[in-house]
């Protein structure tokens, strides 16, 4: 007799809801960064676009953190309701993902400007590497910022911001992994929407969500 299969037991269900994840989770983050959407398919390829194309990625602070709780609760349980647990993450992390954000906004905005003005001037070529630096600086410490704030939800932002300046330093190589992995989400949501928007924010979320596990375990949940 072969025994009856359950949803526990049964590697083709648990697939199949284990895809259904990563795909909700990938259409929340995509509803909650509409703007950017919008700007995807509005807006030309150009430079004279850049502006509001920065502008718009304004809406992904509050995603990430997000994205990040839903796949911390499925690491913890193998399961988790995508669409309940992302935008309750949402509502308690929204300000401090968008607060958490500003130095990486900035640190692109800076970067983006300066590079478009310095590129047209003898040898401004030079200092492309410095503009560089200071926007992936400015991004790793986001990430650091949104992944600690996620797991340690009740620290205060200053107490964040420390930790993860210390490890933008300690552990340069892990942030620069991470700075590379972010910046293809938005990279593939320009060059292929129909799998940028649905398929790999959750994806590329959760590879920077394990490499952030790697800065250190409960640090922060110590001092706070």
């Amino acid at each position: 007799m072969f025994r009856k299969q359950t949803f526990d037991n049964n590697i083709y269900m648990k697939l199949f809801r284990w895809v259904y994840i990563v795909l909700m989770t990938s259409v929340c983050f995509t509803l909650t960064i509409l703007p950017f959407f919008l700007a995807v398919l509005l807006l030309a390829i150009d430079s004279r676009n850049v502006l509001p194309f920065i502008g718009s990625l304004l809406f992904f602070g509050p995603a990430m953190p997000a994205v990040f709780s839903v796949i911390d609760s499925f690491k913890e349980e193998l399961d988790v309701e995508p669409v309940h647990s992302f935008f309750k993450a949402y509502r308690r992390f929204w300000l401090q993902g968008l607060l958490l954000w500003l130095p990486g906004l900035a640190g692109t905005i800076i970067a983006a400007v300066d590079i478009l003005f310095f590129i047209k001037v003898p040898n401004g070529q030079w200092l492309m590497p410095f503009f560089f630096i200071l926007a992936a600086m400015g991004i790793a410490l986001s990430i650091n910022c949104w992944y600690f704030q996620m797991k340690n939800p009740t620290a205060s932002i200053r107490a964040v911001f420390q930790i993860s300046m210390y490890y933008i330093v300690k552990k340069w190589y892990i942030s620069l992994l991470n700075v590379v992995l972010y910046l293809l989400i938005p990279l593939l949501m320009l060059l292929k929407p129909q799998f940028g928007f649905i398929i790999t924010p959750s994806l590329l979320a959760g590879l920077i969500y394990l490499n952030a596990g790697k800065l250190h375990g409960s640090h922060l949940k110590q001092q706070s």
